[in-house]
């Protein structure tokens, strides 16, 4: 089932400011904290070693940054009143602040779960949460595409960022990838987002009533349950994966350089799932399109549990469950565009992002654990596959507005 819009007159083409927007907020999500989220496989040995801990101690703490829960509710709200810039640079700001003193102070696991607790709560300030609300307020007949190539930003950071930071790891261990990151951030995401996205009205940069109380009954509605039921059971498959993705291909018996290239073939089935999942958003069911981008994933996961040593398996499977992260971010910040008020935006898909913690941080927590236990990560890869067949269930019953209504809905925000 295709689905369309009547084209914009040239004069009002979405695109005319609209690539500003796009480019400014790909380039600050790719500088994000997400950044750290992705890459942090490749910590966990140099941790574990330097501070004397285990694997399933080190995703733990990592796991900690499920602050990102409460943050992602507190920060989702603050962009509705007061716009997305300040709480961009403020949060961007902390961010680096935090990780310059983890550099500078962190010697036990101690040290590190206070530096992550911190980096979670306000890094979300950095990620979608705060950076799809201009996106989606400024586009209506081209949202899809436009979600899919602004989450690119994190992609394309995601694929360079571990080749480059695996030689920077290696001479000067973790202290030296966390300045790395810290200096992506700081000399490419806040410039990006200060100077690249144009002065813009309020409704599409936020900056709403100030003192307007916020409306919480969105919690109640069907749809949002089934949403965050889906994100939750989607990041318990994915979140661990991605978080011992380098040890999980080593354990496959390979060496930690194909690891890197592991997590860079991951990023870019990102990059085809964002970019081919925001295209597809503006053409076809959106339903359709998440359960197609969500049965491959799985299939990802099937793959590395029926192969052994087979790197050719152990890249393809990367690859493939890249894809389901890759249109997460496209799918539900089109589903929470398309179902309720712009102007509630932040609001309700902070809440979204923060119910998706839940799942992240049991995955994180999880698969090092079970790890731990039974010597081997079969176990969470067959629970992972079957967690992101019941994600694909639970969003596939969410209901959508007629297309043709969106706009209306978009300018009533």
């Amino acid at each position: 089932m295709t689905e369309t819009l009547a084209p914009l007159p040239p004069e009002e083409s979405e695109w005319t400011i609209g690539w500003r927007i796009v480019l400014g907020c790909a380039l600050g999500a790719g500088a994000g904290i997400v950044l750290l989220f992705f890459t942090f496989n490749m910590f966990v040995l140099p941790l574990s070693q330097e501070l004397g801990v285990t694997r399933g101690d080190i995703g733990s703490i990592q796991a900690l940054i499920v602050t990102g829960a409460l943050g992602a509710i507190v920060i989702g709200r603050a962009v509705d009143r007061l716009g997305f810039k300040p709480v961009y640079l403020t949060c961007a700001s902390i961010v680096i602040l935090g990780q310059v003193t983890s550099v500078l102070f962190a010697s036990t696991l101690t040290h590190m779960a206070i530096s992550i607790v911190v980096l979670g709560f306000f890094g979300v300030g950095t990620t979608a949460v705060v950076l799809t609300r201009p996106v989606n307020a400024h586009f209506t007949q081209y949202r899809g595409r436009a979600l899919g190539l602004m989450a690119t930003g994190v992609s394309i950071f995601a694929i360079v960022a571990p080749l480059l930071l695996e030689p920077i790891i290696a001479n000067y261990g973790w202290r030296g990838g966390f300045l790395a990151l810290s200096g992506f951030m700081a000399l490419v995401g806040i410039p990006s987002v200060l100077f690249v996205v144009p002065a813009s009205p309020a409704r599409t940069h936020g900056a709403g009533a100030p003192h307007e109380p916020a409306d919480w009954s969105f919690l109640k509605t069907r749809d949002f349950q089934l949403m965050a039921a889906s994100i939750i059971a989607m990041g318990l498959a994915t979140a661990g994966f991605v978080g011992q993705l380098s040890p999980i291909i080593q354990e496959e018996g390979f060496d930690a350089a194909t690891g890197a290239l592991a997590v860079s073939v991951f990023a870019a089935g990102q990059f085809v799932g964002r970019l081919g999942g925001g295209w597809l958003l503006d053409h076809f069911r959106p339903q359709t399109v998440a359960l197609v981008f969500t049965v491959i994933p799985g299939s990802g996961f099937l793959l590395l549990l029926l192969t052994d040593q087979l790197f050719w398996a152990a890249i393809l499977a990367a690859a493939m469950i890249g894809l389901q992260q890759g249109v997460e971010l496209d799918l539900f910040a089109y589903f929470v565009a398309r179902r309720f008020p712009i102007a509630q935006y932040g609001t309700i898909y902070g809440a979204l992002h923060g119910f998706s913690w839940i799942g992240n941080a049991t995955g994180i927590i999880g698969v090092g654990l079970l790890h731990d236990s039974l010597g081997s990560y079969s176990l969470a890869q067959g629970l992972g596959m079957a967690a992101l067949t019941l994600g694909a269930i639970l969003v596939w019953a969410v209901r959508l507005p007629p297309l043709a209504s969106a706009p209306e809905q978009l300018r009533a925000g």
